[in-house]
């Protein structure tokens, strides 16, 4: 009869590692291969870390693209709000120099208009100045040069092909304007005149333009222009003293008072 005893601890302990042992080898032996050498695992990680060299690199790139990308959709954004902005300006000028050529054609009109209105003033003008004239030659001798100055430029204007209508109308205008204001005026003043064919320095007073008085400079004679004869002729001794308040008052000496002159008679022209 055999007899089977049973293993001990240590006996199971001991075939438990040989099995263990036995499966890493066979482990090792089936991870290996017949293929596989050391060189060949050192090609594989070089290639692994270039790999993901590669990856970063490409990342960072990408990264980069990026924010050029965004940089230029920015720009292009900016530009294109520079843009509209220009066509509003360029489409507010179009308008304003639309508006102005208008204004212009309308200014052209006008001046044609104007144009062909005052070359109907040139008889008008003709036949005024000669009627300044008589007012300043007919009327009583006092500023004789500066009023026979002032005709005579204009004159000159009237004659002047050069100048238009419109300026010889204002000087017209100005003439008459200044021999108005001689009527609204008095003024005393010296000059030497002719009595009785006598030269002599007088005192001239002109009230407005209806008379024409003087007051010798020694206060004892007086006279006054006749408009008729062209000529000064004496007036009463007792006109003196009222000549005299009247020069005074003409050249702001004595306040404002009633004077009695001999005017004469006025005749309408």
């Amino acid at each position: 009869m055999v007899s089977h005893s049973t293993p001990t601890k240590r006996q199971r302990r001991r075939t438990a590692k040989r099995v263990g042992t036995l499966l890493l080898l066979s482990l090792a032996v089936g991870f290996t291969g017949p293929g596989l050498t050391w060189s060949d695992s050192h090609s594989l990680d070089e290639t692994v870390r270039q790999d993901i060299s590669l990856a970063h690199t490409t990342q960072e790139r990408e990264g980069a693209w990026e924010k050029e990308r965004l940089a230029l959709e920015t720009r292009i954004a900016r530009m294109q709000g520079k843009q509209r902005k220009l066509q509003e300006e360029v489409d507010a000028l179009l308008w304003a120099n639309g508006r102005k050529e208008e204004e212009a054609a309308r200014l052209d009109e006008e001046i044609a208009k104007a144009s062909h209105l005052t070359e109907g003033l040139s008889p008008l003008i003709a036949s005024e100045t000669r009627r300044a004239a008589r007012v300043v030659t007919q009327s009583l001798p006092f500023l004789k040069s500066e009023r026979e100055t002032r005709l005579s430029a204009l004159a000159e204007w009237v004659k002047a092909p050069a100048t238009k209508q419109a300026e010889k109308l204002e000087r017209l205008l100005e003439l008459f304007t200044i021999e108005t204001q001689f009527g609204h005026t008095s003024e005393a003043w010296q000059e030497e005149i002719e009595v009785a064919g006598e030269p002599i320095t007088v005192q001239l007073l002109k009230v407005g333009r209806l008379s024409l008085y003087y007051l010798t400079l020694d206060e004892k004679g007086c006279g006054v222009f006749n408009p008729k004869t062209g000529a000064f002729e004496p007036l009463p001794a007792n006109c003196v003293t009222h000549l005299k308040k009247a020069v005074a008052l003409a050249q702001r000496e004595r306040s404002a008072e009633l004077v009695s002159l001999p005017i004469g008679r006025i005749v309408a022209p």
